[in-house]
């Protein structure tokens, strides 16, 4: 395993959330030939998850921080951490609840850890609930 990125941001502004997700992306591009559903899900997978930890873990306080990691886990797997400084949730209790006949369907909240679950090989939290690990795999093909 080698950290590829690793890097904190103060504030809440959308300029410095993009920019961190730019970076990220630009960094995860640099050292792997995604193909482009792969570009589109590790997008939507660095913003939800950016998101989530800006506006319900630090609860958009600004002078609140978040920290970014992306390891190189294997030449086929990418590992994504992020972590706020919030005081966590009940993760367990979160992904337990079933919502029968598309009860949540128009709701904002979850839908983002939700998608994010879907589309990674695994996703794990620390014991608070402030920071989750994701892996996810990409197809094998060489850079160009």
């Amino acid at each position: 395993m080698s950290i590829l990125y690793n890097k904190s941001i103060t504030g809440c502004e959308s300029k410095c959330i993009r920019a961190m997700i730019k970076d990220m992306m630009d960094c995860i591009k640099s050292r792997y030939a995604l193909s482009d559903s792969e570009e589109y899900e590790f997008r939507l997978i660095l913003n939800e998850l950016i998101a989530n930890g800006t506006i319900h873990g630090n609860k958009r306080l600004c002078d609140k921080s978040i920290t970014a990691q992306i390891e190189a886990i294997d030449p086929y797997t990418i590992g994504i951490t992020i972590q706020d400084e919030g005081s966590g949730f009940n993760y367990k209790e979160f992904f337990s609840r079933e919502y029968p006949c598309d009860a949540n369907t128009f709701s904002e909240r979850g839908r983002g850890l939700k998608l994010i679950k879907a589309m990674c090989d695994n996703i794990r939290f620390n014991y608070i609930g402030n920071q989750i690990k994701i892996s996810k795999s990409i197809q094998k093909r060489s850079m160009q």
